[in-house]
């Protein structure tokens, strides 16, 4: 049931984009290439001396990285990205602890069809840079990682259809998308991690795709991102879906400072929290010093 009503949330959120984005006027004409992107950094810090209500000084910090590159001439598109995000959190008692830890990158080259339709194929690549451990007292007490640097990493190779009525809307479709999940950690590979089997370091799934992305203005100096993704293998278990579901809404304040809200839903059968698939959700509020290129 919860699973259904996740899936229903992210689909109407895509809808809702893909709606918004209709509405908008037609592009200017644009140069073959178009490159944009925005990098920035968000801090927050609290001190405390003689606080009756207790509490402790932390500090904390994300530095991020939002790059497209895309190509557009005839009937060829070639849309390119890099997503990157690192924080850190500092509390008197557990030292650091990483908040915040992403590596994706993505390219999907299509041919115009006609109708605002692509014969697509995509490619994707996510990862984390450094180990993660289920509580932040886990390193100090010597207990194992529970993720690491290219465990996992994902890999998806497909080829489908695009719609693209726009450049702040697109629906991917792919009936062949190959998922190829390793776990280049020996000690989680050795547990089984991230649904392969012990021991093994990969696991490989043929499924269907389906990714909703949208770029949206939606009053001024306020914009919404968001990816919408859905993947179910016909090698096991097939109509269980996988979602990842990815929003940022960014308010700026000025040319330099910007507070945005982040978040990230995830439902994944092969990955195990307490026994069994849980909802994973992760919020990030921040201000913060950001610049647009």
């Amino acid at each position: 049931m919860m699973k259904r009503m996740i899936i229903s949330l992210a689909m109407g959120v895509s809808l809702f984009a893909f709606a918004q984005a209709q509405e908008a006027t037609p592009d200017a004409p644009k140069k073959d290439w178009t490159i944009k992107g925005v990098t920035g950094l968000n801090v927050s810090q609290t001190s405390l001396t003689n606080w009756a209500a207790g509490g402790e000084n932390t500090v904390a910090g994300n530095v991020y990285l939002n790059v497209d590159a895309n190509y557009l001439k005839n009937k060829w598109s070639w849309d390119n990205g890099l997503r990157t995000d690192f924080g850190l959190t500092y509390t008197a008692s557990n030292k650091w602890n990483k908040s915040v830890d992403k590596l994706e990158l993505f390219t999907k080259i299509g041919y115009d069809l006609g109708q605002h339709w692509y014969a697509s194929g995509l490619f994707t690549f996510l990862t984390q840079y450094a180990k993660g451990y289920e509580k932040a007292t886990d390193q100090q007490n010597g207990i194992m990682h529970i993720s690491n640097l290219f465990a996992p990493a994902y890999f998806t190779l497909g080829a489908g259809a695009d719609y693209k009525p726009n450049e702040k809307f697109s629906l991917y479709l792919s009936p062949a998308t190959g998922k190829l999940t390793v776990v280049a950690d020996d000690y989680l590979s050795s547990i089984g991690a991230f649904g392969v089997e012990p021991g093994k370091k990969s696991m490989f799934e043929m499924g269907a795709l389906v990714v909703a992305t949208a770029n949206l203005h939606l009053m001024e100096n306020v914009t919404l991102m968001t990816k919408a993704s859905f993947f179910s293998a016909y090698t096991h278990d097939f109509g269980n879906i996988d979602v990842n579901w990815e929003a940022m809404l960014a308010m700026k304040v000025n040319r330099f400072l910007t507070a945005t809200v982040s978040t990230n839903l995830i439902y994944d059968d092969d990955v195990k929290i307490n026994g069994g698939p849980k909802i994973q959700f992760k919020e990030v509020v921040g201000v913060g010093f950001a610049y647009n290129f």
